[in-house]
């Protein structure tokens, strides 16, 4: 391979592990406000790359996919039902 496929390759797999990071964080706190500069600096991305990249690799936009979490909590949580003790 050439050595800057390699890198491009190397930097493209950095660049998912950090999105990665900020889908757990959206995931472990959903009932946050959304802090879309926050997570940007994370993925250590300008605000516009960032989403869109979020876009790309996970098929929502970083607000998107925080709806698309509280939905399913919510929904899991009505399933559930009330609990009795």
């Amino acid at each position: 391979m050439c050595l800057s496929l390699n890198i491009a390759a190397h930097q493209h797999f950095r660049e998912l592990v950090l999105l990665r990071r900020v889908r757990d964080r959206i995931d472990t706190e959903y009932a946050r406000p959304l802090d879309v500069e926050a997570l940007a600096r994370v993925a250590g991305l300008p605000v516009a790359l960032f989403v869109r990249r979020f876009r790309d690799a996970y098929g929502l936009s970083p607000h998107g996919y925080r709806q698309a979490v509280e939905a399913i909590r919510n929904r899991e949580a009505r399933a559930a039902g009330p609990k009795v003790a």
